[in-house]
């Protein structure tokens, strides 16, 4: 049994049960505590479990559903299943709330739990492009460049996008030569080499050539962003404040978050979903867990 404060002065004007006689039902649930009351004659009482489950403001009142504790009672016997499908009618703002009680640590690890799309737009709202590129560490972008999604092609257009003087400092480094060419000539000789010998070549670009070169290829394709890792795209966050990642995420919706959750233990599961809305959670009772309400009973400590 889920033993919850209840609301006792409606269970006496409406159902006519007097406290005195609802110790007398102690240990038993509010569904077994109505069948008890039907056979003594309580039409109310017998009509309780269809009347309840038709009229969900009710039974947010009875189950004082707007105390968070009660709501974290019931949805903490739930099975992860669930406590997903309730999560799924938090709003973003919500589960937001609930995230807050994650370190901040934690919660960057959570974020790589998002959708590649999500991630990016929760990183992209927060800087640009450009900034992201200049704080993260230069393996990230090596990561980014060894991408099976970046074809000889788009490199030759975004190296269009990098500086001459890069340009030629990448060339001394891939040919142990000095360069003077200009751009247009260096980007011709390197449309020259064979698939390996560009990719080294690439490589070997200074981190501000490499950043320039990244950037002409989200200019032309803004959607290869997410080919960062996850590593990578949260990165950045491991130096903000907690609220700050919070606010960050507000930019999501429920849907988008919801893999951050998934994978948590029932227990933070519970205390997540319990920031769900009181009527919102009433209706959601009435309709998927009519098992859950007859489990609920009078907490008489």
């Amino acid at each position: 049994m889920i033993g919850l404060d209840l609301d006792l002065g409606y269970l006496n004007s409406y159902y006519h049960i007097g406290t005195t006689q609802l110790e007398q039902y102690r240990n038993m649930s509010l569904v077994e505590i109505m069948k008890a009351e039907a056979v003594k004659g309580n039409s109310r009482a017998a009509q309780f479990l269809m009347h309840i489950t038709a009229n969900p403001d009710e039974l947010a009142k009875i189950l004082q559903l707007v105390n968070p504790q009660n709501r974290y009672l019931i949805l903490r016997n739930m099975n992860k299943n669930d406590l997903m499908d309730v999560m799924q009618f938090l709003e973003p703002k919500e589960l937001v709330l609930g995230l807050s009680i994650f370190t901040q640590e934690a919660l960057v690890g959570l974020m790589m739990f998002l959708e590649p799309e999500s991630l990016a737009t929760v990183v992209l709202e927060k800087m640009d492009a450009e900034k992201f590129l200049a704080v993260i560490p230069e393996k990230f972008l090596d990561e980014f460049i060894d991408s099976d999604k970046i074809t000889t092609k788009m490199f030759l257009e975004a190296l269009k996008d990098v500086d001459e003087s890069e340009l030629q400092k990448m060339m001394e480094s891939f040919s142990g030569q000095s360069c003077y060419d200009e751009k247009d000539d260096i980007i011709s000789s390197l449309s020259n080499l064979s698939d390996d010998n560009f990719m080294r070549a690439m490589h070997q670009f200074e981190p501000k050539g490499k950043q320039q070169l990244i950037l002409g290829l989200l200019k032309n394709k803004p959607e290869l962003f997410e080919e960062f890792s996850p590593e990578a795209m949260t990165h950045p966050f491991k130096t903000m404040e907690k609220e700050e990642i919070l606010k960050s995420l507000l930019v999501l919706n429920t849907e988008d978050m919801l893999p951050m959750v998934e994978d948590l233990p029932p227990e933070a599961m519970s205390l997540i979903a319990a920031q769900i809305n009181p009527q919102v959670f009433a209706r959601l009772l009435c309709s998927k867990f009519k098992d859950v309400i007859a489990d609920c009973g009078i907490n008489f400590n």
